[in-house]
């Protein structure tokens, strides 16, 4: 597949869009910020036949946020999963098309946010975790990721791949949150000692955990705008599925 115009990659994949632009519920909170955010959602865990969690637990697994919000409300013919699944096909099976497609709509959302005079961010992992390096095509037959090719655009992200981290000295567009997943605490509190805030879910978010401030993570969604050294705090959010006990969310 040859990606030439957007309107040829709709009518070529039956695909609207790749990411959304303050869209979900979450996202929509950057208005009050003037800002948009560009986000992209996959199909979590293996669900396209692809892993793109790498680092997921059986708890987090069920829990995710690919099944809370919008998509609860289309239970039904699932049409929202199945869009995600054809866009993760596309990104694994299509790699270059996915990604000159995604950088158009890149550009485009950035030229809106620049007329409306407001900032602009993008997102890349809200129901997946891969790395940005992937996100890539050829420039002069050299390999050119998303950050390096949108140098002058803020990137963040969440992760529970440790290594992740290391992309914060290569890139100074790229900020990320390490994920507690009920089962990485030592790796949490080394994150939290290097100065790399951490992300956790609670039953009640509440002002202080592990001797750290807890700030709310759900005013806004842009986590770049955080300090370092804090815990975000994420509220739980009801999901499909039916598990209870659980150590990936905190019951306080």
């Amino acid at each position: 597949m040859i990606y030439t115009t957007k309107a040829q990659a709709k009518r070529l994949t039956g695909i609207s869009y790749l990411g959304s632009v303050n869209m979900t519920t979450k996202h929509q909170k950057a208005f009050k910020y003037n800002e948009l955010t560009y986000s992209l959602y996959l199909a979590p865990a293996k669900m396209s036949g692809y892993e793109v969690c790498p680092m997921r637990t059986k708890e987090c697994t069920k829990l995710c946020l690919n099944e809370s919000g919008m998509n609860t409300m289309n239970m039904e013919d699932d049409k929202i999963n199945r869009s995600r699944i054809a866009k993760t096909k596309l990104f694994f099976e299509h790699r270059e098309f996915f990604v000159n497609w995604m950088f158009d709509e890149i550009k485009s959302t950035e030229l809106k946010a620049k007329k409306l005079g407001y900032k602009f961010s993008v997102r890349l992992n809200n129901t997946s975790d891969i790395t940005p390096e992937s996100f890539y095509l050829h420039v002069n037959d050299k390999p050119v990721n998303i950050l390096q090719y949108f140098q002058h655009i803020q990137f963040y992200d969440y992760t529970k791949v440790p290594k992740r981290v290391e992309l914060l000295k290569k890139y100074k567009n790229y900020d990320l949150t390490f994920s507690y997943s009920g089962h990485n605490l030592n790796e949490c509190h080394t994150m939290l000692n290097n100065n790399i805030r951490v992300a956790v879910v609670f039953n009640k978010v509440p002002k202080v955990f592990w001797d750290r401030k807890v700030i709310d993570g759900d005013l806004y969604d842009m986590r770049y705008k955080d300090k370092k050294n804090v815990i975000v705090g994420l509220k739980y959010k009801r999901v499909r599925s039916k598990l209870t006990k659980n150590k990936f969310v905190i019951e306080l």
